[in-house]
Formats: structure tokens, sequence, C-alpha cells
């Protein structure tokens, strides 16, 4: 059999209780309540009736708790104020649902589902992640924002809101840094990340043997798991070289990509839109300004 309840009072007496002691009045508890004063009285006669025992001492035309009467005040202001905030809390996810926001796999494992905490704390945003890559249809998809790396011809009737510029260095565990020979990691994801890292003239790295992998984010593991050396995006890598899971071989370098937010119409001013790539484009920005193992800005 299905659990059943006690019978409650009626939330009208409960009410009129909690405001006329809260007040020390039945005219202040009626004002509140937008009822008479005859009211509020008829209501608290009831619940007291059903409780079975007095909650207000009335002398010299006053109105007094007793010492059971305070009890049940106490907690039920605490229960409606709990009542009301889960009322408001509701009424809020109804009108503002999550931020749907769709995000290249790996830049989503490593720095945005991190944010999370942060950007509900600081910005005030729920963000429900989608992770993808490449072109994308935001209204087939119902996404609100995308965040892209430029490296494809990007639809015209999107609106581009530039967030960071894209760089990038050679990784590798830190016990094996300065060790000769290690293996060179690729990606087929980015697959001329390293002849293009060579034909700016930067440091070769010649390694005994290639190793490819099919996703960037299996590659950083692989790195941080001392299985060679990557060539990794300082926005996907700066938590782990923060922490010493990775070392850098060398001052990470602008490829001349950067990452962007897409949206449907260009972010209003007051948008949600516009909240998170403010803030997650000054985070990535603060990493430019400041990274752990360096960073050779732009020419």
């Amino acid at each position: 059999m299905p659990e059943t309840r006690n019978r409650l009072p009626q939330l009208g007496s409960l009410r009129a209780f909690e405001a006329a002691a809260r007040h020390g009045s039945l005219v202040a508890a009626a004002a509140e309540l937008h009822v008479t004063h005859g009211a509020v009285s008829k209501q608290i006669r009831n619940l007291e009736a059903e409780l079975g025992e007095p909650l207000f001492e009335r002398r010299n035309r006053g109105l007094f708790l007793t010492e059971r009467g305070r009890w049940l005040a106490e907690r039920l202001s605490t229960t409606f104020a709990q009542l009301e905030d889960a009322l408001a809390d509701f009424a809020r996810r109804e009108a503002d649902p999550p931020l749907v926001v769709s995000c290249e796999p790996t830049l989503c494992l490593r720095l945005l589902i991190p944010s999370l905490p942060a950007l509900r704390a600081e910005a005030g945003l729920d963000i429900r992640v989608l992770a993808a890559g490449g072109r994308i249809d935001l209204r087939r998809d119902r996404v609100d924002l995308a965040i892209r790396r430029d490296d494809f011809p990007i639809p015209s009737h999107l609106a581009v809101r530039p967030l960071a510029d894209e760089a990038m260095g050679p990784v590798c565990a830190p016990a094996l840094a300065g060790t000769a020979g290690l293996p060179i990691l690729h990606t087929r994801s980015r697959p001329d990340a390293w002849p293009a890292w060579r034909r700016r003239g930067l440091p070769a790295f010649l390694g005994s043997r290639d190793v490819q992998f099919e996703h960037f984010a299996l590659m950083l593991e692989a790195a941080i798991a001392g299985q060679g050396i990557a060539l990794a995006s300082l926005h996907m890598v700066a938590d782990d070289l923060k922490a010493g899971r990775l070392t850098a071989l060398h001052p990470f370098q602008p490829d001349g990509s950067r990452y962007v937010a897409l949206t449907d119409k260009p972010i209003s001013a007051e948008g949600r839109e516009r909240r998170f790539a403010e803030w997650i484009g000054g985070r990535m920005a603060r990493t430019l300004a400041d990274p752990p193992g360096g960073f050779i800005p732009a020419r």
C-alpha cells in the first residue's frame, strides 16, 4: 500500500498563525495576508481547535505565545521561508532555462566542464554542454552558442565573437623532460599541427617513432601517461602544467587560429550569451597573459 501522511491543518490557518506570531499582532498579520483582522483570528482559533491546545495567551488585550506555540512558530517560519525559496527557484528555472553551449570535445573536457561551477557562481549561469566540433546548425540543434576554432569557413549568417587566440606548444610528462628520442604523438583531428610547427622553424623534436591517436583528448592523456611528446593547445593543458602533470618543452606559440563564439544573432549587451562569452573569453585571455610554460605573443 502507498505510504500515507498524517492529515495536516489547513495552510491558511498555519500562515495566519505564523504571521501573527512573527508580528505579535493580529492587525499586522491581517495586513500582510490581505484579509481582515477577524479572518486571522478565526483561522488561529480553528488551528488551536485542531491541535487541541492554545497557541497564544490573550491577556491585557495583548497576544503572547505559549511555550509550545513559540516552538511551532519558529519551525513554521523556517518552513515557509524554504517553501518561498523553492517556488522562486522553480519560477526562475522555468523562465530562464540552461544556456545550451556546443563546444569542441577536448576543450569541453579540459576547460569548459571544469569551469561550470565558477560560471554558475560568478556569472550566474546554468550551462547545458554539448560536445561537438566543426560546422553546426544552431537552430536545428537547439544550441544557444557554439565555441569553435575558426579553422573552417564560418557561415555568413552567424554572428562571430572572438574569444582568444590559439597557442600551441610541445609538452610531455615531467619525468621525461630532457630525454632524447621520445615518441612523437599525433592526432588525426589536427594532422597539420606538427608540420605547421616545423614550417615556422621551431624545434623539430625528432623522435624514435610517430604514434597516432584518433582524438586530441586521447593524445593528451598519452602525454600525461609518459608515452611521448604532444603538441598541445595551451588552453587545454594549462591546468595540467600548473598541477605538474605536464611540462612545456618550448614556449607556446600562436598558430594563427583563434577560438570564437558563434550565435544566430549578435550578442546583446545584457544577454546570457554575452555574460558567458565575456567570462570564458576572460579566462582564456588570462591564460595567454600569464601562461604556465611561457607564451610568445604574435608579432
